[in-house]
């Protein structure tokens, strides 16, 4: 069986497609992990084939538009050229992106398709070739369901019906969304695909589809009013072995008494040198030392660092966050996932998108400082939340005992054993 993996966004979105593919490649299949060009060698390391898809639109995230738009204290006019310019920008990259997700199941013709939400095009388009496909989601944000509200809503106590509504509204916009995009991409590029009645959980040809949930029921429970064909897994982690950190680093490590991890992957900033020297006061400040990722623009490079800082441009968060006390992050899904796996506490600083509703789940399992926003981050208030959670043993503790129930799970196979087998859940 030939089983295409197609996965879009940052690294976060692409190191657990990484782990599945590997996984289902053990077993005998030819795997194939679509994702954008510039993780070509990431995937290739790992001894699997690659397809490229564009990266046009993960390139937006550096233009100062989406800085503006993203950033809590950008004046309202000026979010809202931001905004308004990104949305066109994006509608036409879109179709770049539909357009190789259409090339390449066409030139693969595979058994089987796994996707990322974000790469949605590929149900549509595996539907036109009548090639099964399966939803793989980093986050439970397109099933509704009664337990919670969707996440980027607020909760009301045990309110189920609220719940029920958030979700669905979130997927109807969702499904109305995404149906005129492909409308308009399939009118001018002249494809006939069935769009009209587009739902972002079943196949026009198959019906119901397999919904993969890539977290720890630990963290969230799978909640019983679910179709049957969607699963919790337990995350989908990458083996870190193939990291050699350098001597310094090796070193640094060694010779730090308390150390911290920041970084924030490609979140954007309007003042990367401002926030670079305001990392620097709040790491003096709280009498640490960080290794810090200056990421993808968000913290400037050109900096003269001080002794109790090590920069680097990024490092595996699966083998950091053994070596750290504590990690200061956006709040990404994956990044959640590594410090969950490694019994590192967080502090979380949200920009948007899902990250303020794991901020909040991680402090409400008590494995993570209470937020700050990305609005009020400053120097005083960073170096006080490093010092109340190196201060803190509960954290410490409650950390490494989700990390050993996290141990026992094997989302991998999990994932593996219900795309090759169709097992359905027991509600």
């Amino acid at each position: 069986m030939h089983i295409l993996l197609m996965t879009y966004g940052t690294r976060g979105d692409i190191q657990p497609f990484i782990a599945l593919a590997y996984g289902l490649q053990q077993t005998g299949h030819m795997v194939t992990l679509a994702a954008p060009g510039r993780f070509q060698s990431l995937v290739q390391q790992h001894g699997l084939a690659f397809a490229p898809l564009t990266d046009a639109l993960i390139n937006l995230t550096s233009k100062p538009q989406f800085a503006n738009a993203s950033n809590p204290g950008t004046g309202f006019l000026k979010k809202i050229s931001s905004i308004v310019k990104l949305r066109a920008q994006g509608r036409d990259l879109q179709g770049a992106l539909l357009d190789d997700i259409f090339e390449t199941i066409n030139r693969i013709r595979p058994d089987k398709i796994v996707f990322h939400p974000k790469a949605f095009g590929a149900l549509a388009i595996a539907d036109h070739f009548a090639i099964p496909a399966i939803l793989a989601q980093l986050i439970p944000a397109l099933i509704p369901t009664r337990a919670y509200p969707h996440i980027g809503f607020p909760n009301m106590a045990d309110c189920q019906k609220y719940n029920l509504l958030t979700g669905k509204l979130v997927k109807g916009l969702v499904n109305l969304s995404l149906r005129n995009s492909l409308r308009d991409w399939a009118s001018k590029r002249h494809k006939v695909i069935p769009y009209q009645k587009f739902d972002i959980l079943k196949s026009q040809k198959f019906g119901a589809i397999t919904v993969l949930n890539a977290y720890s029921n630990a963290i969230i429970a799978r909640p019983n009013d679910w179709p049957k064909k969607a699963a919790v897994t337990g995350y989908w982690f990458v083996n870190d072995a193939l990291y050699e950190p350098s001597t310094e680093m090796t070193s640094f490590i060694k010779n730090s008494q308390k150390l911290i991890y920041i970084g924030f992957g490609s979140m954007p900033a309007t003042n990367p040198q401002k926030t670079a020297q305001m990392l620097i006061d709040a790491v003096k400040q709280a009498n640490v030392q960080a290794i810090i990722a200056t990421g993808w623009g968000g913290i400037a490079s050109d900096v003269d660092w001080p002794s109790n800082i090590y920069a680097v441009r990024e490092v595996p968060h699966e083998w950091m966050f053994k070596h750290v006390k504590t990690a200061i992050h956006h709040g990404g899904a994956g990044t959640c996932a590594a410090a969950l796996r490694a019994g590192c506490p967080s502090i979380i600083v949200p920009f948007f998108g899902d990250q303020p509703f794991w901020a909040k789940r991680l402090y409400t399992i008590g494995v993570a400082h209470q937020l700050i926003p990305s609005s009020k981050l400053d120097a005083k208030c960073l170096a006080s939340a490093i010092s109340d959670i190196l201060a803190t043993p509960q954290v410490h503790e409650t950390a490494k005992r989700i990390a050993k129930q996290i141990s026992h799970e094997n989302g991998v196979a999990t994932a593996v054993d219900l795309i090759l087998n169709g097992t359905e859940i027991a509600a």
